[in-house]
C-alpha cells in the first residue's frame, strides 16, 4: 500500500509538471503560447549553462597550461646563460613548435610564442596542440625564425579573448596615460632577446574591401633603400593613435603584434615596436607622447561613425 501510494504521488506530481508546463488538447492558444515559450526559455538557459560551464573550464585549464609554462621560463630568468638554454628545451620538448616568449609590463601578456605551417591551427590549439578556444600566440608562418636567419619583422598573432587572456588586454595601448606607464615589450626567440619599445598603435581593415581595396603591408620585411623604409614606417605614425616619440630606422628588428577589435567588423589592433639599439638605454622617455588627434583609420571606420574619409 505505501508503494502503491507513493507510485501514485509520483504519478501525480508527473502529471501536474505536463498539464502545467507541457502544451496538450485542454490548453488554449495562449495557454499553448505561454508553455511554448517557457520551454524555448527553459532550453535556452540549460544550452546557455552548459555553455558558461564548458567555457570556465576551458579557461582554468588553459590558464594552468599557460601558468606552468611561466613558471619553466621566469625560474631561471635571471639565472645563468646555460638556464636560459634549458628553459629553451623544457618548452620545445613540450612543444616542437615552440620559437620564443613575450612578456608586456601592465598586461596578461607573458606567453609562449609558437609557429605551424600555417596561420589557422594555433587560432584553435593551444600550445600542447589541444583543440581549444583560446588558441595560442604565434608567428606568422611565413616568418623566418632560424638560427642561420631571423626576419627583422616578425609578425605575432592572438586572439582578443574576454578573459583578458592571450592578446585581450592589449586594447589598453588604446589609452594615452596605459601607453605611458608600459612603453616596452620584453621578448625573445630562441636566439636572441632584449627590451622592445612600442612606436605605432593603430587599427587596420582585414579586409580590403573596408579600406577602398588597400591594406597597409605590415608585414614587410625588406625595402629597396632607406626612403622606401621612410615611407612604410610613416604610414605606422600617420595611423597610430599614439604620437610615441619612438624613432624606427631601416634594420631595426621589429615585432607586430596583431589582434581583433571591435572598432568594427573584421577590424585588426595593431602594436608595432622596435628593439633597443646597442648602447641606447632600454627606458622609453614618454612625457611628449600624445593623442594623434589626426590618426588614420580605415574607411569603414569613418563610414561606420557618419564621417567623411578624408583619405
Amino acid at each position: 500500500m505505501k508503494l502503491m501510494n507513493k507510485d501514485g504521488v509520483l504519478g501525480r506530481f508527473f502529471n501536474h509538471i505536463y498539464v502545467s508546463f507541457i502544451p496538450n488538447r485542454k490548453d488554449n492558444l495562449k495557454q499553448i503560447l505561454i508553455k511554448v515559450i517557457f520551454i524555448v526559455s527553459f532550453v535556452t538557459m540549460i544550452v546557455s549553462a552548459v555553455y558558461i560551464s564548458f567555457y570556465f573550464i576551458n579557461t582554468a585549464k588553459q590558464n594552468s597550461i599557460v601558468d606552468r609554462s611561466r613558471d619553466i621560463w621566469h625560474s631561471v630568468e635571471s639565472a645563468a646563460e646555460t638556464a636560459s638554454t634549458d628553459r629553451n628545451s623544457l618548452l620545445l620538448t613540450e612543444n616542437p613548435d615552440f620559437k620564443g616568449w613575450i612578456t608586456i609590463g601592465g598586461t596578461n601578456v607573458d606567453n609562449p610564442i609558437y609557429q605551424a605551417e600555417n596561420n589557422s591551427f594555433y587560432l584553435n590549439h593551444n600550445q600542447k596542440r589541444e583543440s581549444s578556444s583560446h588558441g595560442a600566440l604565434f608567428f606568422d608562418s611565413k616568418n623566418q625564425v632560424t638560427q642561420d636567419k631571423t626576419d627583422s619583422n616578425l609578425v605575432i598573432y592572438g586572439h582578443n579573448m574576454k578573459d583578458g587572456s592571450m592578446f585581450g588586454t592589449l586594447k589598453n595601448y588604446k589609452s594615452l596615460a596605459f601607453y605611458k606607464e608600459n612603453p616596452t615589450i620584453d621578448f625573445s626567440t630562441l636566439y636572441d632577446s632584449g627590451t622592445y619599445k612600442i612606436y605605432s598603435v593603430f587599427i587596420l581593415n582585414a579586409s580590403k574591401s573596408d579600406d577602398n581595396g588597400y591594406i597597409y603591408n605590415i608585414s614587410r620585411n625588406s625595402f629597396y633603400d632607406d626612403e622606401d623604409f621612410k615611407s612604410w614606417a610613416d604610414e605606422a605614425y600617420q595611423r597610430s593613435i599614439i604620437n610615441t616619440g619612438v624613432g624606427v630606422q631601416n634594420g631595426d628588428r621589429i615585432i607586430t603584434l596583431i589582434t581583433c577589435c571591435n572598432d568594427f567588423d573584421n577590424a585588426r589592433l595593431v602594436i608595432m615596436a622596435r628593439k633597443t639599439r646597442d648602447g641606447e638605454s632600454t627606458q622609453v622617455d614618454t612625457s611628449g607622447a600624445s593623442v594623434n588627434k589626426s590618426a588614420r583609420y580605415p574607411k569603414k571606420w569613418y563610414d561606420d561613425r557618419g564621417l567623411e574619409f578624408p583619405y
